[in-house]
C-alpha cells in the first residue's frame, strides 16, 4: 500500500516563502497539522511525508545552515525532541536510551515549539527531569520557530554530538530542519507509526523503527530501515513459571483516557464486559484516567448488571512489568482503540500474552504485530473469551525456559542497537 500523505499546498508555501515572516506563518500551519491526521482516510493509513521532507532540507539550505560531517560513536550523544510526557510510549523509548547510553555521555535538547515547557520545571537538577539519565537538558527558548532552527543548529554545532536521537513529534519542522546539517550522525527514530511524520524518508545516517507493522511498511518504502524494536528492563523477573490455572482472576489494561476515547466501532467496556461476563475476574486499569472516564466504565458495568466495582483503577505507574507483577496479573487487554505497544511488550515481559483489539476500521498501520508468537488478536467483544483462553496457553509458553529465552532475544535488538553492537538478525 501507499503510505503517503500529501499536503502540496503547504508545501509549496514553504518553499516559496522569501521573508522572514513568510517562512513562520508556514511553519506555524505545519505545526498544526496535527489534529487533521484524526480523518479516517489519514489515520493509520498514511505515515511517510517526503514533499514535507523535502521542504525541511530546503530550509535549512535557505537559512545557509552548513553541514556539520562528524564521526560516529557514542562517546557524546545527543537527543533531539519536541518534548517529554510523563506517561507514553516515545518518551519511554528515550529513557530507555539514556539508560543505555549512561548520564555522562548524554544530553537532551527540546525545541518546545509548542510553548508548554519552562526551565522552572528543571530547577530541582537532576531529580526533576528523571527517568531520563543526561547530564544536561536544555529547552529552546527563541521566540519563533524559525529562529528556534537557528537556535537548535548552534546548540549542536556547540555539542558536537558524535550520535543524535532524533526522536521529536510528528510535526514538529524546527527539529528536522535544524538537525539536517548534523545527518551524518543523526538517527530518525520512527516512533510516530501510524500517522504522518516529518523526517522519515530523509536518508539519515540510520532510520530505526520501533514497532514491526511501521518496520515492514519502511522496509516496502525502500528505506531501508533498522528494525530495534523497543525493550523492557528485567523481562521475566519475579514471575511464575506457570500461570495460575483456569480463566484469569485479574485482567489489567495500560493506558490514558485518550487511548480508549477515540472513535471506533465498539466502546472499550464492550471488551471489558466480554471479559467479566460469566467469571469473578477482577478488572485492573493502569494509567491517569479522568472523573469522565471513571463514570463511563462505572455505568455500562452496571448497566451490564456486573459490580462495577470488579473494574479497579490504579493509577500511573513508573513500571508497568513491575505493576503487573506485584499484583500478580494473569491476563492484559490492550487499550482500545488505540493500543499502547510498549505496554504490550511489558505485559509480556511480565510473563503475559496480551490480547490487542486491532480496529479494522482504523487502518493496517494500526495492527499491532511482533515476529514471535506471544500476543492474541482479536476484532471485536465477541472473540476476547476464546482470546483468553488463548492468551493463557501462550502464557504459559512464554515463561518457560524457551519463551524467557526468546523474548529476551527479541528485547535485546533495541539493547544492541543503542550500544552500537551487533543486534540479532531481522525477522
Amino acid at each position: 500500500m501507499d503510505f503517503t500523505y500529501s499536503n502540496p499546498a503547504l508545501e509549496q508555501e514553504l518553499r516559496s516563502a522569501g521573508t522572514v515572516e513568510a517562512i513562520e506563518a508556514a511553519l506555524e500551519k505545519i505545526s498544526r497539522l496535527v489534529p487533521t491526521f484524526m480523518a479516517p482516510e489519514i489515520k493509520g493509513r498514511q505515515m511517510f511525508s517526503p514533499g514535507l521532507d523535502t521542504a525541511a532540507v530546503e530550509l535549512a539550505r535557505k537559512l545557509r545552515l552548513a553541514d556539520v560531517p562528524l564521526e560516529k560513536s557514542n562517546d557524546n550523544v545527543c537527543i533531539v525532541a519536541t518534548r517529554f510526557y510523563s506517561t507514553g510510549g516515545h518518551s519511554r523509548v528515550a529513557a530507555d536510551i539514556t539508560r543505555i547510553i549512561g548520564r555522562p555521555r548524554t544530553s537532551i535538547v527540546l525545541t518546545d515549539i509548542y510553548r508548554q515547557l519552562k526551565y522552572r520545571q528543571l530547577m530541582n537538577g537532576p531529580a526533576s527531569y528523571e527517568p531520563f539519565q543526561a547530564r544536561s537538558m536544555q529547552i529552546l527558548t527563541a521566540p519563533t520557530m524559525l529562529e528556534k532552527i537557528v537556535e537548535l543548529y548552534m546548540t549542536l554545532a556547540a555539542i558536537r554530538p558524535s550520535r543524535i536521537f532524533l526522536i521529536q513529534n510528528h510535526m514538529d519542522m524546527t527539529a528536522v530542519a535544524g538537525v539536517w546539517p548534523f545527518r551524518s550522525v543523526v538517527e530518525f527514530v520512527h516512533h510516530a507509526d501510524h500517522l504522518p511524520t516529518l523526517g522519515a524518508t530523509l536518508p539519515f545516517s540510520s532510520h530505526v523503527d520501533l514497532t514491526y507493522t511501521c518496520h515492514r511498511a519502511c522496509k516496502a518504502q525502500g528505506l531501508n530501515p533498522t528494525w530495534a524494536g523497543m525493550t523492557v528492563e528485567h523481562a521475566g523477573e519475579g514471575v511464575p513459571e506457570a500461570p495460575p490455572p483456569g480463566p484469569p482472576r485479574r485482567i489489567a489494561t495500560c493506558g490514558s483516557s485518550h487511548k480508549y476515547r477515540q472513535p471506533g466501532q465498539h466502546r472499550w467496556t464492550d471488551f471489558v464486559i466480554a471479559a467479566l461476563q460469566g467469571g469473578e475476574a477482577e478488572f485492573l486499569h493502569v494509567g491517569p484516567v479522568d472523573e469522565a472516564f471513571t463514570q463511563e466504565v462505572r455505568t455500562a458495568l452496571k448497566a451490564a448488571g456486573i459490580d462495577p466495582e470488579r473494574y479497579r483503577f490504579l493509577g500511573a505507574a513508573a513500571n508497568l512489568r513491575q505493576t503487573l507483577v506485584d499484583h500478580e496479573v494473569d491476563a492484559y487487554v490492550a487499550s482500545y482503540p488505540e493500543s499502547g505497544g510498549k505496554a504490550a511488550l511489558e505485559a509480556m515481559a511480565a510473563g503475559i500474552a496480551p490480547v490487542v483489539p486491532v480496529p479494522e476500521e482504523l487502518g493496517p498501520l494500526f495492527k499491532f504485530d511482533l515476529p514471535i508468537d506471544s500476543w492474541v488478536r482479536v476484532s471485536g467483544p465477541a472473540e476476547v473469551p476464546s482470546a483468553l483462553a488463548r492468551s493463557a496457553e501462550l502464557s504459559a509458553s512464554l515463561r518457560s525456559p524457551l519463551g524467557r529465552q526468546a523474548l529476551r532475544e527479541e528485547f535485546s535488538r533495541f539493547e544492541a542497537h543503542i550500544g552500537g553492537q551487533a543486534a540479532p538478525a531481522t525477522t
